[in-house]
């Protein structure tokens, strides 16, 4: 990794980190839109972001659709099931809920401001880390030693970016999304426009399932 990359990487997580800080005190997310299309710009002008990660082709936005609809699929049901098995999930599941709550925003406008979001991180996160942005073609594999503990260091990073929500469930999904934008398996399938689609997707239906079965007193 490049140093400008590496300072663009540490800019953004300590960005994220206080963004998080608003939305506790303010509850707003505008500060992340702001904040992520700066810093892509920044790092898309400098190259240190492949220009290819902005030019998905046609096969990759359909696989990623596909993908974003399985998404929501296997949410829907991994819910229901998890659920069942430990009903402390859907009480913590509430409360991320009310703690990601974006207040002031029309529907429409919150789905744009997800898919923003999620598409920044998909560049910023993704992209900047060595092995992921230059290597799409590349098939999946085991990381050595040295990608594993750049992986990490990075997961746990990204993950305690969430710290000032106080939210161990969203700190999990943290865990599980810088393990996967960090791993050196990357595909052309994983294109960032479609998996920021396929995201902003999963999250607008999983957090309007949970509200329904909420309101219909089904845990």
């Amino acid at each position: 990794m490049t140093r400008p990359a590496l300072r663009l990487l540490v800019l953004a997580l300590v960005g994220w980190l206080a963004c998080f800080g608003v939305l506790a005190a303010a509850g707003t997310w505008t500060p992340f839109a702001l904040l992520g299309l700066s810093l892509t710009a920044v790092a898309v002008g400098s190259r240190a972001v492949s220009w290819g990660l902005l030019r998905p082709s046609f096969r990759t936005v359909a696989l990623g659709a596909l993908g974003g609809a399985s998404m929501v699929l296997v949410t829907h049901l991994a819910y229901v099931a998890v659920v069942r098995l430990a009903p402390t999930v859907g009480g913590a599941t509430r409360e991320l809920l009310t703690l990601l709550n974006v207040a002031g925003f029309s529907p429409g406008a919150r789905a744009l401001l997800i898919t923003v979001i999620a598409g920044c991180e998909e560049l910023l996160f993704r992209g900047l880390l060595p092995g992921s942005a230059a290597h799409l073609a590349r098939a999946p594999r085991w990381p050595a030693r040295g990608e594993l503990r750049r992986i990490v260091a990075f997961t746990v990073a990204y993950a305690l970016t969430t710290a000032p929500l106080g939210s161990p469930l969203l700190m999990l999904c943290a865990v599980a999304c810088g393990g996967v934008w960090a791993s050196p398996a990357e595909t052309p399938a994983q294109d960032p426009a479609p998996k920021a689609g396929a995201a902003s997707l999963c999250l607008h239906m999983f957090g309007n399932r949970v509200k329904v079965r909420d309101r219909a007193r089904l845990f």
